[in-house]
């Protein structure tokens, strides 16, 4: 099986539980219009957000390769906060 990443980005002036909320909506949107399996986006993810708060990165772009090297297909998404707001998603079942 392989799999797709899937990386939504929110804006720095929201705090964690909003940007947890409108994840929330937006994996439950995923999993409506495209399946609760193999569809290589955030709506067969497990529900909720794995926060990484062990380092500090100042880029979205930092945030996207963090994730793109270290999250593992079938867990929850990696949600990093940096300067310029906040970077959710990970790698989905496709």
């Amino acid at each position: 099986m392989g799999g797709s990443l899937d990386i939504r980005t929110y804006a720095r002036e929201l705090s964690f539980k909003q940007v947890e909320e409108k994840f929330d909506g937006d994996q439950a949107e995923s999993a409506y219009e495209s399946g609760h399996s193999y569809s290589g986006q955030i709506g067969v993810m497990p529900h909720g957000i794995n926060w990484i708060t062990s380092i500090s990165l100042k880029t979205n772009a930092e945030a996207e390769e963090y994730i793109t090297e270290f999250h593992e297909k079938w867990d929850k998404a990696f949600g990093l906060r940096t300067e310029e707001g906040y970077v959710v998603g990970g790698w989905c079942s496709s």
